[in-house]
């Protein structure tokens, strides 16, 4: 039978990484890193690269050098094998699959995303923030645009929505495709989206279907005489771009505010990190000051922006969030390991997808790897997605409560 032939030969023997830890260079881009593919080198190239990128270090649990220690011996055990079949080359790959698992599998960047040997047929993905929330004892698939229609219909033939206007942008292979949707239920403002794209889709669809729902949200907000309250629904909502925040709730400010602040690596040293500097969001040139109740309804996949959003609304006197924690990755994400000695990096065994910077909010709390944790929680049960496809959202319902009782 063909052999299958696994490891490549070692490209340049001066650039391998030495065996033992504490001899090995402290300062290096791992993108840059020339390697074999055998799993030792491969470790210590993955080992030596988070070392020296990841921004959690001082914040996260884990012991990285004892995992140097700890995993070095097991993945050299690895380097000798020679798999001739398909099912002992899987069987290889499978090993590593669950050591590297073990190894990251309780790290706190949510963002973080790491495919091992993205050049190979047994390639595979470890995702901290998914193995994390697959864990929760409330976890559910992100299923709420599939079954919000159902309610929206039932709250149209009930009379309890106005003012409708409900867009998508879709072009195959863009990653700024999005749904939103804006009105007035029950007198209240509502806007919902499915991802933080509108900077993208208004400069490729400008005046489009989507451009319409934000402006008339907008309009909304700048326009009605007495405002109940205003619901901003971010359930299942990946995040994108920092800058929607102007659109969304600068409108509803009249002085600057201080959301949160961020810290990025100043240095290849696993600790060398810059100083804590203020996230300020100011008014929008049209806006107006809302000091009725402002809401945002978030759930487990609320991710990035979303949870941004849930940062800067829980600052001002008059926010709430209802849902349930979420996701917890908070880190934004605006370069690569070049430009911030963090973030995306990749080289021919590994590449890594992670935060380029760490969040805390304006009370100085770190959400990364938690989550935000809503004032009030209404848990999307089995039992409240079946109310959902017949026409009844509790957890805008209970939002609803909110406005009216104020608790």
């Amino acid at each position: 039978m063909k052999r299958i032939y696994i490891f490549a030969l070692l490209l340049f023997l001066a650039a391998a990484l030495p065996s033992c830890r504490k001899d090995a260079p402290e300062l290096m881009n791992p993108g840059e890193t020339e390697l074999s593919q055998t799993p030792s080198q491969v470790f210590k190239a993955f080992w030596h690269g988070m070392n020296n990128s990841y921004g959690f270090w001082d914040i996260d649990p884990t012991d990285w050098d004892r995992v140097y220690d700890e995993y070095l011996p097991l993945f050299e055990a690895l380097d000798g094998a020679d798999p001739e079949t398909e099912e002992e080359a899987a069987e290889l790959f499978g090993t590593m699959q669950t050591l590297y698992t073990q190894i990251c599998g309780k790290l706190i960047d949510h963002h973080l995303s790491i495919t091992f040997y993205p050049e190979s047929e047994y390639e595979f993905a470890v995702s901290p923030g998914y193995l994390d929330i697959s864990a929760r004892d409330y976890f559910h698939d992100a299923i709420i645009g599939n079954i919000i229609p159902a309610c929206i219909e039932a709250n149209r033939q009930a009379g309890r929505i106005e003012e409708f206007v409900q867009g998508r942008y879709e072009v195959e292979g863009d990653s700024d495709n999005m749904a939103a949707i804006s009105y007035k239920i029950d007198g209240v403002i509502y806007l919902r989206f499915s991802g933080f794209a509108f900077q993208g889709v208004l400069q490729k669809d400008p005046g489009g279907p989507v451009e319409q729902v934000l402006r008339n949200y907008q309009r909304m907000i700048l326009e009605t005489p007495d405002i109940k309250d205003v619901i901003i629904d971010v359930r299942d909502n990946g995040g994108g771009y920092l800058a929607d925040m102007q659109e969304i709730l600068a409108p509803m400010l009249d002085t600057d505010l201080l959301v949160g602040y961020t810290r990025v690596k100043e240095g290849l040293g696993r600790l060398d990190y810059g100083p804590w500097v203020p996230c300020i969001l100011s008014p929008a040139e049209n806006h107006r000051k809302v000091e009725a109740p402002i809401v945002v309804l978030a759930n487990l996949n609320s991710v990035s922006m979303s949870e941004m959003t849930c940062m800067a609304v829980s600052v001002l006197p008059n926010g709430c969030v209802v849902g349930e924690r979420t996701f917890g990755g908070t880190g934004p994400l605006y370069g690569d390991y070049k430009f911030a000695y963090s973030g995306a990096w990749e080289n021919s065994a590994v590449s890594v997808y992670g935060s380029t910077a760490v969040m805390k909010d304006a009370r100085g709390k770190i959400h990364e790897g938690v989550g935000i944790v809503p004032h009030i929680e209404v848990l999307q049960t089995p039992e409240v997605e079946a109310e959902m496809r017949s026409g009844v959202d509790p957890q805008l319902e209970r939002a609803l409560e909110y406005i009216r009782t104020g608790k």
